[in-house]
């Protein structure tokens, strides 16, 4: 038999089990806001942990701390995954090298382009971990599309670099000489990352693919050509990292030849 309660507003009776079925939901409702609430208080307290990382530059405890915030806060996904993809790809790499794994950097990129598949940002770091891997072809066809996407020279740029890292001179030799021939080729820019050294630089077009036919010039044993070439992309930019690291590479190769001649 259903039994009744005396509602205290409006007088009548109503079911007990309705009263219980009212107290049920009100108490789901106010642990799904207490729920809502400490969500909101988790995220807030990943996101000032997350910022304080990255403005002290410990990038091991800005990852795990985004990946915290992301199992908390699925939203953050669409940005998350970019910023994983690159932390794990450029600064696992200059903070700890020897436990590098570029796999872990393809695992958040690949999560990232089923999002965005046209994600430009993850689609040149996916090319990058896919040289590194040895697999340059499938390396130079994602340069090439986001070249044709683009008009970026930083993406010729890597596509010359591809080539060269294959063996192909002639290849590279064409594709740079190609690109020294833009009368706008000084107004460009390439974008460079250094991954043992930990940096990263953006360096005049031109100075560029300077510095990559030194490169080719070096790999012929043309070493005074070489400096040439070095000592000319030096001279459109001053401060270029790559191009003074590669003569002290060539000093110190030539101090070597000199002390075993001796």
């Amino acid at each position: 038999m259903q039994s009744y309660k005396k509602h205290p507003l409006i007088g009548s009776k109503i079911p007990i089990t309705f009263v219980l079925m009212k107290l049920r939901n009100l108490l789901i409702l106010a642990f799904a806001i207490s729920l809502v609430a400490s969500c909101t208080n988790n995220s807030k307290s990943f996101k000032k942990a997350y910022e304080m990382n990255l403005a002290a530059g410990d990038y091991r405890s800005a990852i795990v701390t985004l990946e915290l915030w992301m199992a908390e806060d699925s939203t953050i996904q669409t940005w998350a995954y970019d910023s994983l993809a690159h932390f794990h790809y450029f600064h696992t790499a200059s903070t700890d090298q020897n436990v590098r794994n570029p796999k872990t950097a393809m695992f958040f990129v690949d999560r990232g382009l089923k999002i965005k598949p046209k994600n430009t940002f993850l689609r040149e770091i996916k090319a990058k971990l896919l040289l590194e891997e040895g697999k340059d072809t499938a390396s130079i066809v994602i340069f090439k599309e986001l070249w044709d996407e683009t008009k970026d020279q930083t993406f010729w740029w890597d596509m010359c670099f591809v080539e060269m890292a294959r063996g192909d001179m002639m290849g590279c030799d064409s594709m740079v000489s190609k690109a020294l021939a833009d009368p706008k080729i000084t107004d460009k820019k390439v974008r460079m990352e250094h991954i043992a050294a930990g940096m990263k630089e953006e360096v005049n077009a031109k100075a560029a693919y300077i510095y990559l036919q030194a490169l080719m010039l070096r790999s012929t044993g043309d070493i005074m050509s070489c400096a040439n070439a070095l000592q000319a992309a030096l001279e459109i930019e001053k401060d270029f990292y790559a191009a003074k690291q590669s003569i002290v590479d060539l000093q110190r190769a030539y101090a070597q030849q000199q002390g075993q001649k001796k």
